[in-house]
């Protein structure tokens, strides 16, 4: 598994949430945890995927496109690879 963190300066909630409306809420094939939100005059997003093939495939299904959109600017990305992945449940709070 690989965890990946863009740090996205100057981006905002409202791109974000353009993003988020425009490729939907459906879970994509192969990720284990999305979180969004401010953070030092920008955004973070921090996902943990099955592989970056996976994160390529999302990218390439519409998330890229949809990044353009909102003319989102460029991400600074650090990847790492998962030692552990504990406690995490869904957004309504079930495992």
């Amino acid at each position: 598994m690989i965890c990946r963190i863009y740090d996205i300066p100057g981006a905002t909630l409202d791109q974000y949430d353009q993003v988020d409306q425009t490729v939907g809420s459906a879970k994509p094939h192969g990720v284990h945890l999305h979180i969004a939100g401010q953070a030092d005059g920008g955004l973070r997003v921090i996902e943990v995927r099955d592989s970056t093939d996976a994160i390529g495939h999302y990218l390439q299904s519409g998330l890229g496109e949809a990044l353009e959109q909102a003319n989102l600017p460029e991400p600074h990305i650090t990847d790492f690879e998962v030692h552990k992945l504990d406690w995490v449940d869904d957004a309504r709070g079930h495992p």
